[in-house]
């Protein structure tokens, strides 16, 4: 018998507190839940709320089964809202107050999988898939506390689905999650509360006197298994090597590459590492005097000038814990130029385009 390898319950205290950290204009008397599983969630929100109407779908017959021995008076079904449309599912439209959400968190071999909202199409993350999916089947008033993998506030995998449902939710963490909470499973998830009301579209920088500091944003692309080692190339630079290279301002002794591809850059920079949380004795304005090819974990700011880099530097390193937050995942953490642009500008620092 196959193992359901993504079957992660949501163990019974966390349920609750997840929903006692929600917060609600009003008491939610109907909750919904997608992807029920064993019904954790729902009987938190019994918990939490008093009695509620409970509404419950999964895509595993014996699940629901045993769930309705166990809860004859909620209302049940079996199916998937990825493989079928959602009103076959659930074909009688109901008003819901909240959803209560662990959607699925695995890929498989997949990077992202297709989704379809409000006659849109776009692509992201499996939990998301079924995050959206459920929103368009249940519309919930009060929206939805979610335990979802952390990425689901932060990829670039579901960038267009959160800047969608953005346009009529706002997203807030409010909890997250030790990475044992989910028994086989080293995860980082977190609590989120997706709430009605639209986000404002436009970017708040943080009010500053200082100069606005101007750099460029390289992101290299070679990986290290595709490098082609020629002792007459440019000096081929990874995140191991960001250590070497500030303490000892040489690229002598790095290994070069003859391989030709985007990621090279020369002259004062600050090299971060996009994989792997930074280390602020490593993130440094330094003068690479000569082209270098940086691998795909590396990501250069480039500066026109010592002073413009010396200045970036001590901001960045002012707002540290600010810039470590940037790094998210659901396994490595890791960095996006997207994320980072994004934040540049609060400490007045201003990619160019």
């Amino acid at each position: 018998m196959p193992i359901d390898m993504d079957r992660y319950y949501t163990p019974e205290n966390v349920a609750i507190h997840a929903l006692e950290r929600g917060s609600f204009p009003s008491i939610p008397k109907v909750c919904a839940d997608s992807t029920c599983g064993s019904g954790r969630l729902l009987d938190a929100a019994n918990t939490v709320f008093g009695s509620v109407h409970s509404i419950g779908i999964d895509s595993d017959e014996d699940a629901i089964t045993q769930l309705r021995l166990r809860r004859p008076g909620w209302q049940l079904s079996v199916g998937d809202l990825l493989q079928h449309n959602p009103t076959d599912v659930f074909p009688k439209r109901q008003s819901v107050d909240l959803l209560v959400l662990n959607p699925p968190f695995s890929h498989g071999k997949r990077k992202f999988v297709d989704i379809q909202y409000a006659g849109k199409d776009m692509t992201g993350s499996i939990a998301m898939a079924h995050v959206m999916r459920s929103f368009e089947l249940f519309q919930p008033t009060l929206g939805a506390i979610i335990i979802a993998p952390e990425s689901l506030l932060y990829s670039e995998t579901d960038h267009i689905a959160r800047q969608t449902l953005e346009e009529d939710y706002l997203f807030e963490k409010i909890a997250d999650l030790e990475r044992c909470t989910f028994r086989g499973a080293r995860v980082r998830a977190s609590v989120v509360q997706i709430s009605p009301g639209a986000r404002d579209l436009t970017h708040q920088e943080v009010k500053s006197n200082n100069v606005v500091l101007p750099t460029t944003l390289v992101r290299g692309s070679l990986s290290v298994h595709l490098n082609v080692i020629d002792p007459a190339g440019v000096p081929f630079i990874h995140s191991t090597d960001l250590k070497h290279i500030v303490v000892t301002g040489k690229l002598d002794e790095l290994s070069k590459t003859s391989n030709v591809v985007k990621g090279r850059t020369k002259g004062w920079v600050i090299l971060i590492p996009r994989v792997g949380l930074p280390d602020i004795l490593y993130v440094k304005a330094l003068k690479l005097m000569e082209s270098v090819q940086l691998s795909d974990c590396v990501i250069a700011l480039e500066f026109p000038t010592k002073s413009i880099a010396l200045r970036a530097e001590r901001r960045i390193h002012s707002r540290w814990q600010e810039f470590r937050s940037l790094y998210r995942g659901t396994g490595a953490r890791y960095i996006t130029i997207s994320r980072l642009s994004l934040w540049l500008p609060v400490i007045a620092i201003s990619p160019i385009q």
